[in-house]
């Protein structure tokens, strides 16, 4: 058996755990955050991640608690629309997690990773491994302590996102504006939520302006997700995100491998970020059932995913908005967020 530590008990964390104990393993989770707690917000659940999901008998259940979006030929949506609590309350169901534990520090045996150092309730405590694996999000700081490069390319977008926790009597909505950017709304049974591109000015001067012109322009843009949109009664209540791609050269380094968004970020108009992150954690699950040495389960994890995943790095449309994009003339006065 191949001891395994997974740092960050996230969606793709709490996954790879379930799915390896499924195969007879015995991971341990560390997590630096309290128990249950996540980001509320509507969550597409991609057709990438349905595999690790049918295995572990919650498919149906995220269907029965969400939305289908499409159908694919074989009859089966292409996403399920869900809030996202339904699904990290599933994943957690019988997986112990180490709350409130962070790793500060690798243990080392010369270049090979062993272990981890982790604070906490109790003090520090370490914690030896085979292989530790860096869920930990985009900023991970295992993939850093481990010497993994992580190349970031902030897009030159920010967007304004706004939750609601009143059901949508319509499924999604999407548009392109006239520059590139997207302008969208999903709902979900618990829920609904939009969200538009703007330029990158900060949160100050993103929300600066009327919030009722705000309204009235979202609504011009993507009628339908007016239902949403009306809710919004501060800006408080709305989130500004500056995105960023990322993506990792090597994902793995004798001891650590990096999966989900420690590895790969995506840009928002892929929608495929969860879902590769999801395919990744099934994929680590059965290279280490397989393997009895680590370094080979990292090995045979890179050989199955690298051309699954290296394809949606290289044509991911995010990076046709790094750097300024020049407005198209006569673009209409509803685009431009916040007004000149």
């Amino acid at each position: 058996m191949i001891r395994t530590v997974i740092v960050g008990g996230g969606m793709v964390g709490l996954t790879l755990a379930r799915l390896l104990r499924a195969r007879g393993q015995d991971p341990l989770v560390l997590e630096r955050g309290p128990a249950g707690a996540y980001q509320p917000r509507g969550f597409m659940l991609g057709y990438q991640g349905f595999d690790a999901f049918e295995e572990l008998g919650l498919l149906a259940r995220m269907r029965a608690a969400g939305r289908d979006v499409g159908k694919g030929p074989d009859g089966r949506p292409v996403g399920i629309a869900v809030d996202v609590g339904e699904v990290m309350r599933a994943l957690a169901e019988g997986v112990p997690v180490a709350y409130g534990r962070s790793v500060v520090a690798l243990l080392r045996e010369g270049d090979r990773v062993t272990g981890v150092v982790t604070e906490g309730p109790g003090g520090r405590a370490a914690i030896g491994a085979d292989i530790v694996v860096a869920c930990d999000g985009r900023a991970s700081p295992v993939r850093a302590m481990a010497g993994l490069e992580a190349e970031v390319h902030p897009l030159d977008d920010a967007y304004l996102t706004y939750l609601s926790d009143v059901p949508t009597r319509q499924l999604f909505g999407f548009r392109y504006m006239s520059d590139g950017g997207m302008i969208t709304m999903l709902g979900w049974p618990q829920g609904g939520t939009a969200s538009r591109r703007i330029d990158r000015v900060g949160r100050e001067a993103a929300t600066a302006p009327d919030l009722e012109r705000f309204r009235a322009g979202f609504i011009e843009l993507l009628p339908e997700a007016e239902e949403v949109v009306r809710r919004i009664r501060s800006w408080d209540e709305v989130r500004y995100v500056e995105p960023a791609l990322l993506r990792c050269p090597r994902w793995w380094t004798p001891g650590v491998v990096v999966i989900g968004d420690s590895a790969h970020v995506f840009g928002p108009d892929t929608g495929v970020g969860a879902g590769i992150g999801l395919q990744d954690a099934h994929a680590l699950a059965e290279a280490i059932a397989r393997e009895a040495d680590a370094d080979a389960a990292c090995e045979r994890y890179v050989t199955w995913r690298e051309p699954a995943v290296r394809p949606y790095e290289r044509l991911d449309p995010g990076w046709s908005r790094i750097g300024p994009v020049a407005a198209p003339p006569g673009r209409p006065a509803a685009e431009v967020w916040p007004p000149r």
